[in-house]
This record gives C-alpha cells, sequence and structure tokens, in this order.
C-alpha cells in the first residue's frame, strides 16, 4: 500500500491543528494492483503469443476456405476439395466457426483470428477460475493450477474451432454449478439453467465439441438420480430432465438437422485408423515432457475425488469423466485442463485452510510492475518459441513456414487441373492455395474419408507392400512429397514419372 510522503514541519497548522494528518486521511492513496491479477496477466500473456510465433495450424487453410465457400456461396453440403470423395455428401459441422474465422481474417487479417482466439481461450481460463473462487479456492492454489491449465492449452492454443468448445463446455458447467450451488433465479423468476438449450444451439453450429457439453449433461443428470436414490429429497430431477430434454432438440437446430447427433458414430465406427496416425487422437506419451502437464491435470482430478473433501456427485463424475477422456486421446485433454481449476481447487480449499480464500494475501504490485512483468514474459516466450517453432512468425498473414509454398505455386501455375497425391499435412494448405484449380487427394476432414481412404493414402506414400496395385486404382498424376518420402524414393526410379520440381519442402513428380 502507497502513499504521498508529507512532512509535518512543512505545513502551517493554525490553532496547533496537525493538517498532515487530515491530509493523510483524505488524500487517494496508490495502492497498486493486486499480486494476483498480475499473475494471471503473466500467464496469459505467455500464451498469448504463441499462436503468433509457432507454426500455422494444419486445419487452419482448409476452414478459412470452406469459410469464404460459406459466405460466398452458402454452408457446401457436398465435398468441394477432394477428387477421391468429389461429390460425396459432406457434413460441414463447423460452418459456423469457419464463417467467423473467414470474416475476421478479412478484416483484420491473421492477428485478428489470434487475438479472437486468445479472447476464447482466456474466457475459458476465467470462467473456472471463478468457479474455484465460488469453491472457496484461494488465489495462490487457483493460480497454480491455472498455469497447469495454460501448459496443457498452449498446445493446442491456434485459430481452429475447437477453441469455441472451450469456452461453450466452461460456461454450461458454471451454469449448471449456479443452479445448483448458488441462487438460479434471474429477474425473471426463471432458472438460468434454461440458457442452456439456446447455447447448445450455437454450440452445435461451431463446433461438433458439442457432444462434450451433452456429456455434462448426461452427469448432471446421473448425479441427480443418485442423490434421489440415497435419499436427498432436495435433489429434484425435474430442471435437469427438461433442460437436458430441451438441449437435445436444440442441437438438431443445426444445417444437417438431427442427423448431427449420430455423426460420433463416424468416429466410433470408422476412425480407428486416424486414432492410430493422428498425433491428437492418439494416447499422452509419459515419455514425451510435453505431455506432463496432461498426466498431471488427470492425477490432480483424481486425487480430488478419492480424498475426503471430494466435490459434489456432479463434479465427481465431471472429474472422472474428463481425466478418462484426456488418458484417451490427446485431443480431449484440454477439457481436463479447464476443470481440474475449479475441482482440484476446491478439494485443496475444503482440505487446508492454507488453500482456502481465507487465507488469501492483501499483496499488491506497483503499477508499473503490473505492467512491466507481463511484457516480460511475453519477451521471455516469443525468441523460445521462435527457436523452437522454425521461426514461424505470423502477423497480417498466416506464416507459410513448414509448408510447400514453392510447390504449391509450381503446381498452380504449371500443373492446375490434374488430381495431385500430397503430403495429409500439408493438405490444408494446398486447399487453400489451389482450390478450385486443382484437388487433393486427402485432407484433414478424417471423419469424412475414413478408414479405407486414410489406409490407402499411408501405403501409397509409404510405398508399403500393395502400393503400386493403389497407384494404378487411384491414377493419380502429379506426387508432391517431401524428398524422402518412400514414394518420392520409388517414382524417381519409375520410368513412367518425372520429377519436375525439387525445393526443400517437396518434390514435385509428374505422371510422363
Amino acid at each position: 500500500m502507497y502513499a504521498r510522503q508529507f512532512r509535518p514541519d512543512s505545513l502551517e497548522a493554525p490553532d496547533g491543528a496537525r493538517p498532515h494528518l487530515r491530509l493523510l486521511r483524505g488524500a487517494p492513496r496508490l495502492r497498486g494492483v493486486p499480486i494476483v491479477r498480475v499473475q494471471l496477466a503473466m500467464i496469459f500473456a505467455a500464451i498469448a503469443v504463441l499462436p503468433f510465433v509457432h507454426r500455422v495450424d494444419n486445419d487452419f487453410w482448409w476452414h478459412l476456405r470452406t469459410g469464404q465457400l460459406i459466405v460466398t456461396s452458402g454452408i457446401p453440403m457436398h465435398d468441394p476439395f477432394s477428387w477421391t470423395m468429389a461429390g460425396k455428401p459432406w457434413v460441414a459441422h463447423e460452418w459456423l466457426s469457419e464463417a467467423i474465422i473467414y470474416v475476421v481474417e478479412s478484416m483484420f487479417g491473421y492477428a485478428g483470428n489470434v487475438l479472437l482466439f486468445d479472447a476464447v481461450t482466456f474466457a475459458s481460463m476465467l470462467v473456472m477460475f471463478s468457479l474455484g473462487r465460488r469453491a472457496g479456492a484461494g488465489t495462490r492454489p487457483l493460480v497454480a493450477l491455472t498455469l497447469l491449465s495454460g501448459a496443457v492449452l498452449r498446445m493446442f492454443l491456434t485459430v481452429r474451432p475447437q477453441l469455441f468448445s472451450w469456452l461453450l463446455f466452461a460456461v454450461v458447467l458454471a451454469l449448471i454449478e449456479q443452479h445448483d450451488t448458488g441462487k438460479p433465479d434471474g429477474p425473471s423468476g426463471k432458472s438460468r439453467a434454461w440458457l442452456l438449450p439456446p447455447l447448445f444451439a450455437l454450440w452445435a453450429n461451431l463446433h461438433l465439441g458439442v457432444f462434450y457439453g451433452l456429456m455434462l449433461l448426461a452427469c448432471w443428470v446421473a448425479a441427480r438420480a443418485w442423490e434421489r436414490w440415497r435419499g436427498d429429497a432436495g435433489a429434484d430431477l425435474r430442471v435437469p430432465l427438461a433442460v437436458t430434454a430441451a438441449s437435445i432438440v436444440a442441437v438438431s437446430a443445426n444445417p444437417h438437422g438431427p442427423a448431427l447427433l449420430l455423426y460420433p458414430l463416424r468416429y466410433l465406427l470408422d476412425g480407428h485408423v486416424a486414432n492410430a496416425s493422428v498425433a491428437e487422437w492418439q494416447r499422452p506419451d509419459p515419455i514425451n515432457i510435453f505431455h506432463w502437464p496432461i498426466f498431471l491435470a488427470a492425477l490432480l482430478l483424481v486425487l480430488a475425488v478419492l480424498s475426503r473433501t471430494r466435490p459434489r456427485p456432479f463434479l465427481v463424475l465431471v472429474a472422472l469423466a474428463t481425466a478418462a477422456l484426456s488418458m484417451e486421446a490427446v485431443r480431449n485433454a484440454p477439457f481436463a485442463a479447464l476443470v481440474v481449476v475449479p475441482i482440484a481447487g476446491g478439494a485443496m480449499a475444503r482440505r487446508w485452510r492454507g488453500a482456502s480464500s481465507a487465507a488469501d494475501s492483501s499483496v499488491r504490485t506497483p503499477l508499473a510492475a503490473a505492467i512491466a512483468l507481463p511484457l516480460l514474459a511475453m519477451a521471455l516466450v516469443v525468441p523460445a518459441a521462435l527457436a523452437f517453432g522454425g521461426g514461424a512468425l505470423s502477423l497480417w498473414t498466416p506464416s507459410a513456414q513448414g509448408y510447400p509454398a514453392a510447390g504449391t505455386a509450381y503446381v498452380r501455375d504449371h500443373l492446375a487441373g490434374r488430381r495431385l497425391l500430397g503430403d495429409y499435412n500439408a493438405a490444408g494448405y494446398e486447399i487453400d492455395k489451389l482450390y478450385p484449380g486443382t484437388k487433393v487427394f486427402i485432407d484433414g476432414r478424417t471423419d469424412f474419408y475414413g478408414n479405407a481412404i486414410l489406409e490407402d493414402y499411408l501405403t501409397l506414400t509409404g510405398a508399403k507392400p500393395g502400393w503400386q496395385a493403389l497407384l494404378a486404382k487411384y491414377h493419380p498424376d502429379v506426387v508432391m512429397l517431401p524428398e524422402k518420402a518412400p514414394l518420392i524414393v520409388a517414382l524417381r526410379a519409375d520410368p513412367a514419372w518425372r520429377e519436375a520440381f525439387t525445393s526443400p519442402a517437396a518434390v514435385v513428380m509428374v505422371r510422363r
């Protein structure tokens, strides 16, 4: 706490008054900034700059091109991007997110999209921080847990529709908690839980992660049923059941109607190749140091459930579900990282007084330091991220670092309209730069292509047994892959193919 210094002997005090005390009592004091805000600002600042200096996400490019199609021509109902699935029915289940990405990109550039998705991420984290405060957790454990949450989320923080699911997941959880533990009635006298159905209608058009929200509703109903079975007469099932039913109906308010509710079956029935081949669908790797925060978040959730100070049944189910999902696929880890803040924070507060809000410090940071420290966090993160991320700096335009920009330009200028077999990880970039002149073999929409085409792609590009038959079956005209790709090595020895273009990122082979 800071105040101006006054010297009594420098002031005239008629009638023996002590004006310096009167001035001190009435003068404004320079309080500084609560240290918890500075700590959160440092965490957010360090995370916020990462999308600017990391490699642009593989799928960003085709999301951007899809958004342009939606804004200019309407929502596509058939595949416009590939020649292997050309004209086949396609469910663009992220259409609203893609339209937003395109509009923001058109108006504010790539930096505008980064700032938008940064804001979505931080809003998600702040909702969870606020829930932890409501659970009685102190700022020290909450800041530590938020740092852990950020360590997980930063792996996925980029311009992609998935991030909208983080925010809506946090809001749905908060509304259920508010209904169950707070004052649920708003000015109209209706439960705030009835805000959930319109949120689910919005969510169903932004991202397929709406099913994580339906999981929350299932946990809510199951927990209430358990409480009723245990004899809690106050555990009313009517609102949870009615809200859940209305929310399921609301999910059908999308361009594809109720059929969207069955869409996850594609991942379960026809997605095992993608699950084994795509990094984010694989299980966390205990040897990978960057995955350790995922294991720690899951461990803290399990410990919170096993402790004597475990949370309410609803949060117990949420903790177990998100922890299990995070161990099943890396892609699910952000949801465990979000809920660990209020769930583990609340359990700590109930177990140890020092972790509760009663032990919070009133320490404040001078304003100059409060501004300088987040900037210092950015200054430390940027060079490190550039060094490890290959120097991909994206500001107004997204960087093509890590993508075959020169090879793609050659295909666009000299081989337009040919059947291109390119790299899976670069296919989104190729869609954005080559559509509509040239179409791709496969891209990041693994739910759309299914096991068969993805498996054929892996056999072809890996020159695995049977690749010659597949090459004859699909008959691509152009192959553009990294120089060391087995298929490039094989085609260089095949007189039916010629090397048309070579760059450090890719080699272009053309059928004679």
